[in-house]
């Protein structure tokens, strides 16, 4: 037995570590949900590259998600970024789904948005050149910049964006 303590802290440091990231399961389906619209953009993309994790991006996406604010970070540097807010449950494959549906508002053509549409989700999503992803969730009682409380965010960083 340790007199100092410091097992237990660690311990207890480690247990809340592990509360706030993201399963494997739901790593999982976040990868697969990605590659899936990927994989179905038209006209395919001669140079799409397939997403894989990223612990660091994944770190850096759960720093920021633990912050509760509605808003990009504005420190992620070269990071691409998706945010998503829902309650009572987090829907992963739903909040894939929702920034892919921006599609219909991306002009392939032009490459750009309709105006006075949202566009940006959808294009980090099917980035051909981003291969890295790394996301990360907290329930918050209160999202900074959203009324309704008891909220699911879930930040995904991309790299490159």
């Amino acid at each position: 037995m340790l007199s100092s303590g410091l097992r237990p802290l660690f311990l207890l440091l480690t247990a809340l570590e592990l509360s706030w990231s993201l399963t494997d399961e739901e790593k999982r389906i976040i990868l697969d949900e990605h590659n899936k619209y990927r994989s179905q953009v038209s006209p395919p993309a001669v140079d799409m590259l397939k997403m894989s994790w990223d612990t660091e991006l994944a770190a850096f996406a759960q720093a920021y998600a633990e912050k509760c604010i509605w808003d990009h970070n504005k420190e992620r540097g070269r990071r691409g970024e998706n945010l998503f807010a829902m309650a009572p449950t987090l829907d992963l494959e739903f909040a894939v789904e929702d920034w892919n549906a921006e599609e219909k508002f991306y002009n392939l053509t032009t490459s750009t948005c309709i105006s006075g549409q949202m566009c940006g989700h959808y294009t980090q999503v099917v980035w051909a050149s981003t291969h890295l992803i790394g996301c990360g969730s907290k329930f918050c009682e209160k999202i900074d910049g959203i009324e309704t409380e008891d909220m699911y965010l879930l930040v995904c960083n991309y790299y490159p964006p």
